[in-house]
């Protein structure tokens, strides 16, 4: 369905007035506001108008002046389509001047009202089309507004894909060729520093890997089994305490329950959330876990003191974002791949300011595909 049009008609004789509103009422779609001079046509007038008959004679201005107080008023893109029309016959002159002012058409007394009718369609078909031409400019612009981010982030992190790769194949090819050429610098202690930065490359690569395939439409398949929470929130923090400088506090409910997980994919995002606090979070000041229940789905929130700009939290789940404010260099991988990992579950990533405060929480369901 058509959405209506609304004219207004301005004119100071009622019997004109009249004749145009019943020519135009035979048309449905149109709404019809009428004034008796130009003051009263002029604050009929706003940006849900789209077209406006109106006398070049009026008792108070002219034709001409009021179309330049539409313009003053709307500014010259938001002008509804004009009809000048005139009880006389109207000179080359006048047509000239009324079009310099933003006239599109012209009508005489007496009026034809198959002629009205056209005119009025033609000159709203040609607005819709404009419309359309500038919201398909307007999403292009968008389009390469988003691209240019994009290109922009992607770029950032190349650069850090580089440098933070290089350092841990440096380090284990360097510790590969101590031990091959000096059999007896084979030492536990080195084959753990190899083992270490191997273990950092792999992750990089399969963050690389999972996002890419989120960015094409595939999921992260995951495999699930009955778990305790409790248990399986107690493992990851334990594990995460010899990897993070911050206190970690958990505030969980008493009474454990059981979930149908993956168990390795919710340990990833557990230590996404809490690295990701310890890393941009105030030094030393602890890290807050909270578990609570909502119905059948279970909440995990991760906090830290700090604030967030609204720049930063609109694209916290952006791939490649990496805030310019951020004093530490990363990927932005970690919270799309949290995103990506929550909504595979079945669940979703929230994130705020509250308080002094930075929250990260994620919201999953009991059971995998619930």
């Amino acid at each position: 369905m058509n959405a209506r049009r609304r004219i207004v008609i301005i004119d100071d004789t009622a019997a004109n007035r009249y004749v145009l509103r019943k020519i135009l009422e035979t048309d449905t779609s149109y709404d019809i506001l009428e004034a008796g001079n130009g003051a009263a046509g002029l604050d009929l007038i706003d940006g849900t108008i789209d077209l406006v008959i109106v006398d070049i004679n009026l008792p108070d201005m002219s034709g001409f002046e009021l179309v330049q107080a539409m313009k003053n008023r709307l500014g010259e893109e938001r002008l509804p389509a004009v009809i000048n029309i005139s009880a006389t016959f109207m000179s080359g002159k006048d047509k000239a001047a009324g079009l310099n002012q933003g006239a599109q058409a012209y009508l005489t007394h007496p009026i034809n009202p198959d002629e009205v009718l056209a005119t009025i369609a033609l000159l709203l078909n040609a607005t819709n089309r404009m419309q359309s031409i500038e919201q398909q400019r307007n999403e292009a612009l968008a389009e390469s507004e988003s691209l240019r981010t994009e290109k922009i982030m992607l770029e950032r992190f190349m650069r850090s894909l580089n440098h933070d790769l290089r350092s841990p194949l440096s380090s284990a090819m360097m510790v590969a060729s101590l031990m091959r050429k000096n059999p007896a610098r084979r030492t536990e202690e080195l084959f753990k520093v190899l083992e270490d930065n191997l273990h950092r490359i792999n992750e990089m690569i399969s963050n690389v890997l999972d996002i890419s395939h989120m960015n094409l439409g595939g999921g992260i398949r995951l495999h699930g089994e009955s778990l305790s929470l409790r248990r399986l929130i107690d493992e990851g923090l334990e594990n995460l305490r010899y990897q993070v400088a911050n206190p970690i506090h958990l505030d969980a409910e008493d009474q454990d329950r059981q979930v149908f997980w993956d168990r390795s994919s919710f340990l990833r995002i557990l230590d996404n959330l809490v690295g990701n606090a310890a890393k941009h979070g105030a030094p030393g000041q602890p890290i807050e876990v909270t578990q609570r229940s909502l119905g059948d789905t279970v909440s995990v929130r991760v906090s830290n003191v700090g604030q967030l700009p609204d720049e930063v939290l609109t694209n916290l789940a952006t791939p490649y974002f990496i805030s310019t404010r951020s004093e530490t260099k990363g990927w932005g991988l970690g919270l799309p791949i949290v995103k990506a990992l929550s909504e595979s579950f079945g669940g979703r990533l929230l994130f705020h300011n509250e308080d002094d405060r930075v929250v990260v929480e994620v919201q999953l369901p009991q059971a995998i595909g619930e």
